[in-house]
């Protein structure tokens, strides 16, 4: 008897079943220790079903990735939603961010992981093209902010800057103190770290730095993140303390 023919949306609901799975394993456990063996254990499925979907551990890896970032570039639009001036926009993205960040610490990491040359070498196409396809998603929306604040004057640019170097500083700004953070989590130098005080000092002084108005100086931005949590991320704050790793006003 041949095998049952499925749908693409049973495929693709599969899929998603699987990387959950695995996103949970990577939580629960470590990423090291994740592989499709490891999946197959845990999971409903054979292996060789598991390995229409991946063609690899990378590949499982990269798909985590790419679900980590459509989470990450959903938080993104509801931050951009908050009512304030361009800043204060950008601001609630760095905060939504940080957010993300805590309340799923592995995934981070698996993201890192994943900009690995050596995971991409080892992925499909079709997986590496929607990796490219979600974070081209991700930058665009910085993007088109950042070009609002331009066209309304808060932020003048040299005429040898573009835009997308303005996005690519505060991204591996936040990206880097993150990563530093939680995986060494203290500083000889500068004593326990606390990821909202390094990223949002990162971010004063890059927007400062830019000449972005209005300046820290002229503003209460820690008003403004406070408002930000209450106003658009009040569930995703909840369950950080649920967690007991609540959000830090420093």
């Amino acid at each position: 008897m041949s095998p049952r023919s499925i749908s693409i949306e049973e495929f693709q609901a599969r899929e998603t079943e699987l990387v959950s799975l695995a996103r949970s394993l990577v939580e629960n456990d470590c990423l090291a220790t994740l592989t499709i063996d490891k999946l197959v254990s845990e999971s409903r499925f054979s292996k060789g079903t598991i390995y229409k979907h991946f063609v690899s551990k990378e590949d499982l890896l990269m798909a985590i990735c790419n679900t980590s970032i459509t989470e990450m570039q959903q938080m993104f639009v509801r931050a951009l939603e908050f009512k304030g001036n361009s800043r204060e926009k950008v601001l609630a993205v760095m905060v939504s961010y940080v957010i993300w960040a805590k309340l799923y610490p592995a995934q981070l990491f698996a993201v890192l992981a994943a900009h690995s040359p050596s995971v991409a070498a080892c992925c499909s196409n079709d997986r590496n093209e929607t990796h490219r396809e979600h974070e081209s998603s991700l930058m665009a929306l910085m993007n088109r902010q950042i070009k609002k604040a331009v066209e309304s004057g808060d932020l003048i640019l040299p005429e040898d800057m573009l835009v997308e170097q303005v996005t690519f500083s505060m991204w591996s700004a936040s990206w880097g103190a993150m990563a530093l953070i939680m995986s060494k989590g203290e500083s000889v130098k500068l004593g326990p770290m606390v990821l909202e005080r390094e990223s949002f000092t990162n971010a004063r002084l890059i927007l400062d730095g830019f000449g972005w108005k209005p300046l820290s100086k002229d503003w209460d931005y820690k008003k403004t993140i406070k408002k930000i949590t209450t106003e658009i991320f009040s569930p995703e704050i909840k369950e950080l303390e649920k967690m007991d790793t609540p959000f830090l006003y420093i």
